[in-house]
């Protein structure tokens, strides 16, 4: 695992994934050079902890984790996330359930994998209905406080490894700084569920060592259910299941088990494996779910799509068309099956090799795991966010590339030691067992290694304990600091150029996304028929990006973003803001949809649109079919109609970050440098 970690590291300078949500990356040299002076001041600190006195580190580690729970309480109040793609069905099912309104929707019989995360959520809104309209902000506050016992596992770790000091205060900062932590805990579907899950069961089994007879059992079964809670969840958490059952073993082969407690593990783990699968089954049968094989996407068709080369083993709508139009079960798996042996054949050996690596550097070389892409649209979020987002997110990758390089290179020193204890072994299982799964076998994308950050955390934490520091002699500080200097400088001008060559033109201040993905219902404008709706804008705003639906029916479900044909459509469309109408334009569908409408600038809070189908023929305007408010939160009665559309600010072309920023953060980067040095 060591030398896998070494390909992530040149894979996470060198080779970041740039087309993904991440869009805007510095150079590989800026990622070289920052990478080093942060080895350097992370020495220096480390020196410095161990000269704290008992009562100081006390107190920061006290005053870190009250930060730790300020920070997340702030950002869960002030981020509501409006559920996008999967999450999106996932809410509006689950808010079916809380109603008592037992129809399915259409995508879990093709996807069956996301009905017992509907189920959890559903029983959370049930209890949650009653006391408020708007329960987003309270899930939000519970996936964090779930989260978070990733955090506390990990202190229980170290205390038991007697790493401690200074190991407890590295997990908490780490766990401070941590955007995915951030993110994930901000998004309401599985990925957050799962991702304590591998530190939650390591402490809970080694706490189950330090009792006998009924507390012992009782720990056990705890843990079990919880990790046969995660497979039901997420399937890749299979790979968890096996892992503690390696644990199990090697802790018997330490003779820290005896025979008979190993034998009561492993049947316990088949035994409520099988009960937690079956209830949660039985469960969606008396919530009115029943599985239809004929529409359910069999396991090869996502084996088949992790083998597609031209999306690196990612998610492939067309790959899952030619499965889905099958009609029976049967023809499905025929069709998947014969996907994945005719790319094997043309892969043959090396071209599968690369593939495999393409799919690694997928799964491993972003250390924000593609955080930014979990949701573009938020009900709630900062203005100051929303409206500078592209520049902020590029900060925050280039933090959070250097953290997690800087996990990288101490996890290495901790998998180099000898001898190898048990616990890192174990961990060492989960991230050769995740990767192989996804790598190997499944469908890749970097959301799903986001159970092993917790894990490179702590291991990274325990490398900073045990790795040794050095410092430098006076010759080695004037040389240094010179190197330091120029290195900032040409770090600097590099990013300057790359803000430069970012040219940005316009801004989304506005969106409603939601019914582009898997089904596109649409609202039909009949001649003569009108459609209005008022959209929410976070800033000023000068043009319209139509989103009106090809009229063919197969088009229509199955290729989204088509340009519309209508030869004989005429249509009116009219922008109002603040009571006044800003501009009218009569147009046609096609030409209403091939670029954005632009309208005299305004910075009023929202616009309202309104098309009138002036022709004679009836026009197809995409929209959202929703059981809550897309653009407040609130729980509806009933579903309502939210048209798709995109607000936006086009201006005069403008850098992707100013040159004050660069100026502050490479400061405060050389002040710190030459302090360490």
């Amino acid at each position: 695992m060591a030398v896998l970690l070494m390909v992530v590291a040149v894979f996470a300078i060198l080779e970041p994934v740039a087309f993904l949500g991440d869009s805007d990356w510095p150079q590989p040299l800026v990622l070289v050079g920052l990478a080093a002076g942060s080895v350097v001041i992370l020495n220096r600190l480390r020196r410095w902890v161990t000269t704290w006195s008992t009562t100081t580190y006390r107190r920061v580690l006290i005053g870190l984790g009250i930060l730790v729970v300020v920070v997340q309480v702030v950002v869960a109040l002030s981020f509501m996330d409006v559920g996008r793609a999967d999450s999106y069905f996932v809410r509006n099912q689950a808010i079916r359930l809380a109603h008592g309104d037992l129809t399915w929707n259409h995508y879990f019989l093709v996807y069956p994998n996301n009905v017992n995360v509907t189920l959890l959520e559903a029983a959370l809104l049930k209890a949650l209905l009653p006391l408020t309209h708007t329960p987003w902000l309270i899930l939000n506050l519970l996936r964090f406080a779930w989260v978070d016992t990733g955090l506390l596992a990990g202190l229980f770790l170290l205390k038991r490894w007697q790493h401690w000091r200074p190991g407890a205060v590295w997990l908490t900062l780490l766990w401070l700084l941590s955007v995915p932590v951030y993110a994930f805990s901000l998004v309401a579907y599985t990925d957050a569920l799962v991702m304590p899950l591998v530190l939650d069961t390591l402490a809970l089994v080694t706490w189950s060592l330090t009792y006998r007879g009924w507390r012992h059992w009782g720990i056990c079964w705890g843990t079990l259910l919880l990790i046969s809670g995660g497979v039901a969840l997420k399937s890749n958490m299979i790979v968890l299941w096996l892992a503690t059952g390696c644990l199990v073993l090697l802790l018997w082969w330490q003779h820290r088990l005896s025979g008979k407690k190993v034998l009561g593990w492993v049947v316990s783990a088949v035994v409520l494996l099988g009960l937690v699968l079956g209830g949660m089954s039985a469960w969606g049968r008396q919530q009115g779910y029943q599985k239809d094989p004929n529409v359910a996407l069999p396991v090869t068709s996502w084996i088949a799509m992790s083998l597609n080369p031209s999306s690196e083993g990612q998610y492939k709508q067309a790959d899952y068309l030619l499965v889905d139009q099958e009609p029976t079960a049967a023809a499905k798996q025929a069709q998947a099956t014969g996907m994945i042996e005719q790319r094997i054949r043309k892969l043959g050996a090396l071209g599968l090799a690369v593939h495999l690596m393409k799919k690694f550097r997928v799964f491993w070389a972003t250390g924000d795991f593609d955080s930014f892409k979990l949701t573009t649209q938020w009900i709630r979020a900062p203005y100051w966010y929303q409206n500078h987002q592209r520049e902020i997110q590029f900060w925050l990758v280039i933090g959070t590339q250097l953290l997690f390089l800087m996990l990288i290179f101490q996890t290495i020193w901790v998998l180099l030691r000898r001898p190898v204890t048990v616990t890192v072994s174990f961990l060492t299982i989960m991230l050769l067992g995740l990767t192989a799964f996804h790598v190997v076998f499944w469908e890749v994308e970097p959301r799903y290694a986001v159970p092993l950050l917790p894990v490179m955390m702590l291991l990274g934490t325990l490398g900073g304990c045990l790795a040794p520091t050095w410092q430098f002699s006076h010759a080695q500080v004037r040389l240094g600091r010179w190197i330091a200097v120029g290195v900032v400088a040409l770090c600097a001008l590099s990013l300057g150029q790359t803000s430069e060559d970012t040219v940005i033109r316009s801004d989304t201040v506005g969106r409603q996304g939601n019914g582009d993905y898997f089904t596109l219902p649409v609202a039909r404008l009949t001649p003569k028929a009108s459609l209005s709706w008022t959209v929410p804008v976070t800033g000023a705003s000068n043009a319209l990006q139509l989103q009106i639906q090809p009229t063919n029916l197969n088009q229509e479900q199955r290729l989204p973003n088509l340009q519309p044909r209508y030869p004989r459509g005429k249509l009116r469309v009219q922008v109002q803001a603040n009571g006044r109408r800003l501009k009218t334009w009569r147009t046609t569908p096609t030409q209403a949809m091939a670029q954005p409408l632009v309208y005299p600038r305004t910075t009023a809070k929202a616009v309202t649109v309104r098309l009138v189908n002036t022709g004679k023929t009836t026009v197809k305007y995409a929209v959202g079919q929703a059981q809550y408010n897309q653009h407040t939160g609130a729980v509806l009665a009933t579903p309502a109609q939210y048209p798709q559309l995109y607000v936006i600010n086009v201006h005069g072309p403008h850098a992707l970050t100013g040159g004050l920023a660069i100026t502050l953060f490479m400061g405060v980067f050389l002040a710190l440098l030459w302090w360490a040095i």
